[in-house]
């Protein structure tokens, strides 16, 4: 409960820095002079996940993003992924595989042209199969123990605060980063295992977690 609190406590105040700002008399941070603006659709993908596989070869996966701008300000949202594992230890072999997806939107903190640093919420969903074909328990006194853990299908929801910086390259090619913070929703449920890791979630082994993920965006001008 401490732990839920805690998150809206952070959500509510991320989100009233900006609607405070964009309601002062004199300005709006976000206009700045001489700056310009172009609206759009940017595709992207997640740079960080193929880099998985050299820090965990056993692991795999790629990331979708996209944004839609609803003006200098706001944009929707949405990502989608796939994510794999294929353990192979002495005691067991545990293979995972399934999808995620995140919606929801960003809200500008600073803008000069179509640089921009934003805080956003998302929901996230993911979906995805997991079985153990092999499990080995040595026990001297009773005898080895030999067995498997049949496919199951799991389904979990979370909630994200979110942090991003876009930064534009060269004409309509961006870089940028996020940092999520992430919290699980509703109750797990049991199952023959415990989960030890997410699609597009991360680690399980507590109900919160942070994240970093780094992207490459291609827009596509809509006009002014």
């Amino acid at each position: 409960m401490t732990q839920i609190s805690g998150f809206i406590i952070s959500l509510l105040l991320l989100l009233a820095v900006p609607f405070g700002l964009a309601g002062a008399p004199d300005e709006d941070p976000l206009e700045l002079p001489g700056t310009e603006y172009t609206p759009g659709l940017r595709f992207g993908f997640n740079v960080s996940r193929p880099l998985w596989t050299f820090a965990e070869p056993a692991r795999m996966g790629f990331e979708i993003v996209s944004d839609f701008s609803l003006g200098p300000e706001y944009f929707g949202v949405a990502e989608a992924g796939y994510s794999m594992r294929d353990l192979d230890e002495p005691s067991y072999r545990l293979k995972e595989n399934g999808l995620f997806l995140r919606a929801g939107g960003d809200r500008g903190l600073y803008r000069h042209n179509d640089d921009l640093i934003a805080v956003g919420v998302r929901a996230g969903v993911a979906l995805w199969e997991r079985d153990a074909p092999m499990i080995f328990v040595e026990q001297g006194y009773w005898g080895d123990y030999t067995g498997s853990v049949d496919s199951e299908l799991f389904i979990r929801q979370w909630a994200e605060v979110v942090l991003a910086l876009k930064a534009e390259l060269f004409s309509n090619v961006f870089i940028g980063w996020n940092l999520r913070g992430k919290l699980l929703l509703f109750d797990r449920g049991d199952s023959h295992m415990n989960e030890r890791y997410i699609p597009g979630f991360g680690v399980a082994e507590t109900s919160s977690t942070l994240g970093f993920d780094f992207y490459l965006y291609y827009r596509f001008p809509l006009g002014n």
